[in-house]
């Protein structure tokens, strides 16, 4: 069975030899060619803000410009040899030419692979996370309180991990900002960020977590009871241990009559840790967590 026009003109690929430093392709010439590198070496390169940037580096066997020509996509770099090589263009027409000589079932294969392998290269550009300013804030939670960390630096190696756009990275630095989990500083030419609490900001990253899953957040669901005991939990002596009987009698002594089902809910919040069977003594770094998100709610809620 014969499949396309017998009579249809092939155009076939061009082979060439180019010297060390000569231009295989610029995207500002409009071209859709597939560039096939049979000898040498030819490299990537992106000149995005007048500054020259090495992509990824080809040698013999590789080729680029399979989505420029089947998904219609733009190519963006410029290819270089950096040595003398040997290179096979397949322009446009070529393809065209080609294709209209394959089975309507080839082409489909074709046409399914090029669709994969370009939503894959997508997946690999595109923003490994759906919050940014949630993910942004976990990250900085990480770095040392009152340290200051040049911005540009930051946002690069944020963007190298996450994949977010560094103008989102710069706008999610400012609501950072702006609640004063972290300021912006100018240091001459450049710029500084000065992490003011890690505490505020993984407080902030849990608070947005809860948030994403519309569940209430503990710490902005306490009564007016509970926030009375986790003030008195706060001036107690964090060295004392007590009974659950005997930290039920310290709250009455200070006028806070509380019942059995309180004290569960405050084992609960981990306000207290249990030392042994019997005996409680209080949590420290879980009572400033409850104490910071309470004092710093407008903050977190952006309420400023």
């Amino acid at each position: 069975m014969i499949t396309g026009d017998s009579h249809q003109q092939i155009i076939p690929p061009t082979r060439s030899r180019v010297k060390a430093g000569f231009v295989v392709f610029s995207p500002d010439s409009g071209k859709r060619n597939i560039v096939i590198l049979n000898e040498g070496e030819l490299v990537a390169v992106d000149r995005k803000d007048g500054i020259r940037k090495v992509v990824f580096t080809m040698h013999p066997g590789d080729l680029v410009g399979v989505a420029a020509l089947l998904e219609r996509e733009k190519f963006q770099y410029s290819i270089e040899a950096t040595q003398d090589s040997t290179i096979t263009i397949v322009s446009e027409e070529c393809m065209e030419s080609e294709l209209k000589t394959l089975p309507v079932w080839l082409l489909a294969v074709i046409k399914n692979l090029s669709t994969k392998t370009h939503r894959l290269k997508d997946s690999l550009h595109s923003a490994r996370c759906e919050n940014t300013l949630k993910s942004l804030a976990e990250y900085c939670s990480h770095l040392k309180a009152k340290t200051t960390y040049p911005t540009a630096e930051l946002i690069r190696e944020f963007h190298w991990q996450t994949r977010i756009p560094e103008a989102a990275i710069q706008e999610d630095l400012k609501a950072l900002a702006r609640r004063e989990f972290i300021s912006l500083q100018d240091a001459g030419n450049d710029s500084e960020i000065r992490i003011a609490s890690p505490l505020l900001l993984r407080i902030f990253t849990d608070y947005l977590k809860a948030t994403e899953h519309n569940v209430p957040w503990e710490p902005f669901q306490l009564s007016l009871l509970q926030k009375k005991l986790l003030i008195k939990l706060a001036a107690a002596d964090h060295t004392q241990k007590k009974d659950a009987p005997d930290w039920i009698a310290y709250f009455k002594s200070k006028g806070l009559d509380i019942e059995v089902s309180e004290w569960i809910r405050m084992l609960r919040f981990g306000w207290l840790d249990a030392k042994s069977e019997t005996q409680f003594a209080t949590n420290t770094d879980k009572i400033k967590y409850y104490l910071a998100a309470l004092r710093f709610e407008n903050n977190i809620k952006g309420a400023l």
